[in-house]
């Protein structure tokens, strides 16, 4: 029947549900305007045929529409089919729609020849309902996870129902339908049982709900913590149904008494250590303190509680502590523990071994430290007594070490000088007047050997003092000796002596040291000398930063510093190849110098020369 009337075609067009008119012996098929909406398309966008609409259709809902077509035509069409098939949107999407059709003419043989339907968009409340599923099992699962059931008591008709979760619990079957007298008979004898009675009780009556913590008798005998939530329905002033929730709390309470117990064996362990323990804010704050904490630092426990930890460190200490603080903050570690010093309030140091960790909330916020402070000033004052018994016994024996060297070398150096003088002395060719002269010097060696002979008894008498006697000495009368001791070999090879030291120089040290080690430069100035110049020996003196500086150079072989830098001040080490050197002057030198708690530096160029620098 052709669709000329205009009201019916207002209708198609513009009514809130799509209509469509199918030609079965064509396969034409009109689909109105609100029709083609639904699925993204504008009138002229989607043809007028049947294969139009069902390429849009998810396959396997065409074959169910399909099928609700051929029942409907075996019917004879009585009553209309109805599906709820998916269609694919223009922009991707589902529509649902509420599809309902009918034949309404056939021919002579009784074969469809028109059908017309409506489509209605259901989207927006399949994908409510597809929601509301999911909320629903999520809610399911969540019941399970949490072991949260439901149940409800039909005050008016006695009856009672628990749900799946519920049963679950209490140890029943599934099945189980429970006593409405006896329902209350699985929660424990005594107290429990009597509270729950009461609860429920006073809420038939007063309408008033509850929330307790019970314990439940399972059915194989198991005690279990549930949470019983219960709430009234009245209808005209009288209680027709109790409803509510029923929680397995076990675990919950397990873990709650574990941690209750935890925090007692905590706080037993914190009052009664034997060492201090403190609660510590991530800002420093003394939080909690304990008793031993108390009697180390000598405050009490509010006056730590107004101060820092911060401000009873040693400053030394400080910096160490709050970089390994912020070490643990940042979880780059979980712990740490150092040795460093507290202020006491009476102002005395106490040396501590602190073991700090670092307390987080669920979130992993810090929340505070606990630290453990172990007074061990004891047991530093007794290291430290060892290493300064350690560091007497090793200067005696450096002294002493020194003290063979001293004679071996410096009276070497007096006997060759004697043995020299006496040669020339004894020579039937020596003029008589420089016989003369020798003899003079020889006087002058020896008064130098006697006078080095006093020093080295004076050393001698001091090596079991922990500390070396310094006295005032003149550096210039020194330098002087020196000269005059090696005054021979000055001569011998016209060696320049630069002495630019001040007159009225100085210095607190031990008298036969300081001989010793201007003795030994000045050898070895002019054993190592350069026999392509005339040789020099050069001496300054200058105080810089509080410390003075005594400088002796020559102009000599110099020594490579690469090769033999390491080895300079070794034992029996030597540079040079000559046949007399010992190898122990330098040696002597440096260990001198240590001794009186000074250094030494040395700069050296082959071929240029050799500067020592002592700092005294």
């Amino acid at each position: 029947m052709p669709m000329g009337d205009d009201i019916y075609r207002v209708i198609l067009d513009h009514g809130m549900a799509g209509v469509w008119d199918w030609n079965m012996s064509t396969g034409e098929m009109y689909m109105s305007p609100q029709l083609k909406s639904a699925f993204g398309y504008a009138d002229d966008e989607l043809e007028n045929r049947v294969e139009a609409l069902t390429e849009l259709m998810f396959p396997e809902d065409l074959v169910m529409v399909m099928a609700e077509i051929e029942k409907h035509l075996q019917n004879g069409a009585k009553e209309p089919y109805r599906a709820q098939p998916r269609f694919k949107h223009k922009d991707g999407s589902i529509v649902y729609i509420n599809c309902t059709g009918m034949v309404t003419h056939w021919d002579i043989d009784g074969k469809p020849l028109r059908m017309v339907g409506c489509h209605i968009d259901i989207t927006k409340q399949k994908q409510s309902e597809l929601k509301l599923k999911k909320t629903k099992e999520l809610l399911n699962k969540t019941n399970l996870s949490v072991r949260l059931g439901g149940w409800e008591y039909d005050v008016v008709n006695n009856k009672v129902a628990w749900t799946r979760v519920t049963k679950q619990i209490i140890g029943v079957p599934l099945d189980y339908e429970p006593d409405p007298n006896t329902r209350l008979n699985f929660y424990k004898e005594g107290e429990h049982r009597e509270r729950i009675h009461q609860a429920t009780a006073h809420a038939i009556a007063t309408g008033e709900g509850f929330d307790m913590e019970v314990i439940l008798v399972t059915a194989n005998g198991q005690e279990l913590w549930t949470r019983a939530i219960g709430n009234a329905e009245f209808e005209d002033g009288k209680c027709v149904k109790l409803f509510g929730t029923l929680q397995d709390i076990n675990e919950q309470k397990q873990i709650k008494q574990e941690l209750q117990n935890s925090e007692d064996r905590f706080k037993s362990a914190f009052e009664n250590s034997t060492i201090g323990m403190a609660i510590v804010s991530p800002e420093g704050q003394w939080l909690k303190v304990n008793r031993q904490l108390v009697e180390c630092l000598g405050y009490t426990q509010d006056e730590l509680n107004q101060k820092t930890f911060q401000e009873i460190t040693h400053p030394d200490d400080l910096d160490a502590d709050l970089e390994l603080l912020d070490k643990l903050l940042s979880g780059e570690v979980n712990n740490y523990q150092m040795e460093k010093r507290y202020f006491h309030k009476n102002g005395q140091i106490i040396w501590a071994l602190l073991s700090v960790s670092l307390v987080r909330n669920g979130e992993g916020q810090p929340m505070y430290f606990v630290s453990h402070v172990q007074d061990i000033t004891d047991k530093r004052n007794k290291e430290e007594q060892i290493k300064e018994t350690l560091k007497v016994v090793g200067q005696q024996n450096e002294r002493l070490l020194n003290f063979a060297y001293i004679v071996s070398h410096n009276l070497r150096t007096h006997a060759g000088n004697f043995q020299s003088l006496i040669d020339l002395v004894n020579d039937p060719h020596t003029d008589p007047n420089e016989r003369e002269h020798y003899l003079q010097l020889m006087q002058n060696v020896s008064e130098q050997l006697n006078e080095t002979i006093v020093n080295l008894n004076d050393v001698v008498s001091i090596q079991t003092k922990t500390n070396l006697q310094k006295v005032p000495v003149n550096l210039n009368e020194y330098v002087n000796k020196t000269v005059k001791v090696l005054s021979r070999e000055i001569a011998e090879h016209n060696v320049i002596v630069n002495n630019h030291i001040p007159g009225d120089a100085e210095v607190e040290y031990h008298p036969a040291y300081l001989e010793s080690i201007l003795l030994n430069f000045f050898t070895n100035s002019i054993r190592y000398r350069s026999h392509t110049r005339r040789p020099e020996i050069t001496l300054k003196y200058a105080v810089i930063d509080g410390a003075g500086i005594l400088s002796v150079a020559d102009n000599g072989k110099g020594i490579d510093m690469q090769k033999h830098g390491k080895n300079l001040f070794g034992m029996y080490k030597t540079f040079h190849g000559n046949s007399d050197a010992r190898g122990v002057g330098l040696f002597i030198t440096k260990n001198q110098i240590e001794a009186m708690g000074g250094r030494i530096e040395v700069h050296s160029e082959v071929d240029k020369g050799t500067t020592f620098n002592v700092y005294i």
